[in-house]
């Protein structure tokens, strides 16, 4: 994975300082300059249609340079070593933060699942969804359900890919083993597999065992093309609850998970993306 630019959009919220350790970790991990952003969202127009018609008395000159000043503090305090630029824009979150990174190279964006502070507004899970959305770049996004038990390590020292044997599962495989080469993380391969038809003289057991075994031998084809070696969690249940339980289980750092095109979520893990994200008690990384 080649990682030049990370847009990482900053409310200076508990959460954004959280996730900073993860983004020092990736930034010095691949050489990359980090780009903060801050997003002012205008007061509410005094009246809409085409001639909307913002309150006068909001001073946008000197919100951005007090804004700037507290993103180079951030910087100096939260990415020490790394090259950092800053920037402050206003309108729409979502927007703004899809269309920098298109525009802009950027490599990875990295954001919490939603924020607590003057601009909590800016990275609310909604916000968040909607990047995931938009954005055909990779999305780094923290625990938004983390156990007290559980806690990741900014550099992953184990990885799970959650993978649906479909036709875009050998790409999200090799995106997978080529992060844990560069983290010399260990790697598991996660899938849930939705209950069939009963046929008829089966039992629930039988047809369960048939239903896992025959994922196993795919996913075992799958990873003779690959090249891979990783471990493999199979489980009959829906995607968010299986990767969640096995994220507990093998203590992992960080989920990897496909993500479709920018017309929405593919496939049946894919489907699930948002699920996948607010279950996951570590972060996870769409693809």
């Amino acid at each position: 994975m080649t990682i030049h630019r990370i847009l990482f959009p900053v409310d200076f919220s508990e959460r954004s300082r959280a996730i900073a350790p993860f983004v020092l970790s990736l930034a010095q991990r691949y050489k990359a300059n980090v780009t903060l952003m801050n997003i002012i969202q205008p007061p509410p127009p005094m009246y809409g249609g085409m001639n909307t018609v913002y309150p006068e008395t909001f001073d946008y000159t000197e919100s951005r340079k007090t804004l700037l000043q507290s993103l180079e503090q951030f910087a100096a305090s939260e990415l020490p070593k790394v090259e950092v630029s800053c920037m402050v824009d206003v309108g729409d979150p979502a927007t703004l933060v899809a269309d920098y990174a298109h525009t802009n190279g950027i490599d990875l964006i990295a954001m919490p699942t939603h924020g607590y502070g003057a601009f909590r507004r800016a990275l609310l899970g909604s916000v968040t969804a909607k990047v995931l959305h938009d954005s055909r770049i990779p999305v780094w996004t923290s625990a938004h359900a983390p156990e007290a038990s559980h806690r990741a390590h900014p550099h992953p020292r184990h990885i799970l890919v959650a993978i649906d044997p479909d036709k875009g599962a050998r790409s999200l495989l090799d995106a997978a083993a080529a992060i844990t080469n560069e983290t010399g993380a260990t790697l598991d391969i996660v899938t849930a597999v939705a209950e069939g038809v009963i046929a008829p003289g089966m039992a629930d057991a039988d047809l369960e065992k048939l239903l896992v075994d025959g994922t196993r031998d795919v996913l075992a084809k799958l990873q003779a093309e690959a090249g891979t070696h990783a471990g493999m969690v199979v489980e009959i249940g829906g995607p968010a609850k299986v990767i969640r339980e096995a994220a507990l289980a093998k203590r992992a750092d960080l989920v990897i998970a496909g993500r479709g095109s920018v017309h929405g979520l593919m496939g049946r893990l894919q489907a699930n993306g948002y699920s996948i994200i607010r279950e996951a008690p570590c972060p996870v990384l769409s693809i």
